[in-house]
């Protein structure tokens, strides 16, 4: 994919936020499962019991890829959306009530509040939006201030996909706790780039999406304590998270999969295990380090673009870049940037409607970089703006 050329000029992937490109290793694993391994887990003929070991073993290797205490706190769904849309589901049959509270901030994706609002029809609990700062970062003071007796759970993104922020989820599981509540994490954008302790941060729930790691589609893992998903009711019913089943009632599977209903996305998963082995090599605090310098380079060359604006300054922030650029239309430019320099970007409201709102814009253009992207690519970037900026001074004047 990297390789490809478009008007003599190779692809420049700038769009891995929204998601991205896969090691060979994994799709040579996942076309050798197909072609010489394949068989529906939990069977009794001879396939099956190397598809079930090979997925429990992948389930093993998750835990210890984020530093989960047990294998049985790792629950595998679509995405990190089916992952807040379980818990989220899962409190409203079990915890909230009419009255009850939930906090998301600001620069919450759209799948870290619908499902939340959904909750809160269910319910009668009602949902609050904590703010953010001026420059991206959530305002603390008024956060806490937020949380109440009536308040049942908190939900954060990790890290904005559009701002970029990183909150500081330890800190905040802290104040969390203090109060007996719950912190859920929306790890989508944050388990990319940087290596995860989930017992560090000490959060209850964390969720992210295989896809945006170089994994395959339709895959993701929900992390979740113990003893919390020991105390809630499932969000779905299906074939193997019942132990028994009667007319007038069932009784779950043990955990996790009293929370992974019907039939999972088994070859994916073993796929899934490849991936790790290629990010375990690669060094992910490495990888971070390196992605930080593209972050820090690239800011400050749009920074001397004029008319350009970045949208999130946060001292902590993953690698990603929004803005603004006065006078021109983003969808234009983002048309242009692929038509004529092969390079991929996004433009929009970004899956972040009420953000925009808050930052008071109709769109912002953004870029997102990876351990596959170099600084000479950045610079190609920039020059390509410079680009578009003339030739369409230039039409204007005419």
């Amino acid at each position: 994919m990297l390789q490809k050329v478009k008007n003599g000029k190779p692809l420049i992937y700038f769009d891995s936020a929204a998601t991205f490109h896969k090691p060979k290793i994994v799709i040579d694993r996942l076309h050798d499962y197909y072609l010489n391994e394949y068989a529906k887990p939990m069977e009794q003929h001879s396939m099956s019991p190397l598809t079930t070991e090979m997925v429990e073993e992948v389930r093993k290797k998750v835990a210890a890829f984020i530093g989960a205490k047990s294998s049985k706190e790792i629950i595998f769904v679509k995405g990190s959306t089916e992952g807040i849309n379980l818990i989220a589901l899962s409190f409203s049959r079990s915890v909230l009530k009419e009255g009850d509270e939930m906090i998301i901030s600001q620069l919450e994706h759209h799948a870290n509040i619908i499902p939340w609002q959904l909750a809160a029809k269910m319910t009668g609990a009602k949902l609050l939006v904590a703010p953010i700062k001026a420059n991206g970062d959530l305002d603390m003071d008024m956060f806490q201030a937020m949380i109440t007796p009536q308040t049942k759970i908190v939900s954060l993104a990790h890290s904005s996909n559009v701002l970029g922020t990183v909150f500081d989820i330890k800190h905040i599981a802290s104040i969390c706790h203090e109060r007996n509540v719950p912190l859920f994490v929306d790890g989508a954008q944050m388990a990319p780039h940087s290596p995860l302790n989930v017992q560090e941060l000490d959060c209850d729930f964390y969720t992210f999406s295989v896809h945006k790691m170089g994994g395959t589609s339709g895959l993701g893992v929900l992390y979740g304590k113990e003893e919390w998903l020991l105390k809630l009711e499932p969000a779905e019913g299906g074939e193997d998270m019942a132990e028994e089943v009667k007319y007038d009632h069932s009784t779950y599977a043990d955990l996790p999969k009293k929370f992974e209903a019907g039939t999972a996305p088994f070859a994916d998963i073993i796929a899934l295990g490849e991936l790790l082995k290629y990010l375990e090599k690669l060094d992910m605090h490495r990888t971070m380090q390196y992605e930080l310098e593209l972050l820090s380079y690239a800011t400050a060359q749009l920074s001397q673009i004029s008319g350009l604006k970045i949208y999130g300054t946060s001292a902590e922030k993953e690698p990603v870049i929004s803005f603004d650029l006065k006078g021109f239309d983003l969808k234009e430019l983002e048309s242009y940037l692929s038509d004529e320099w092969n390079i991929a970007v996004r433009a929009g409201k970004l899956s972040a409607q009420p953000l925009m709102e808050v930052l008071n814009v109709q769109t912002l253009l953004r870029v997102s970089f990876t351990y596959a992207n170099t600084v000479g690519e950045i610079d190609s970037f920039c020059e390509a703006i410079n680009s578009f900026i003339a030739t369409r001074s230039n039409n204007h004047a005419v």
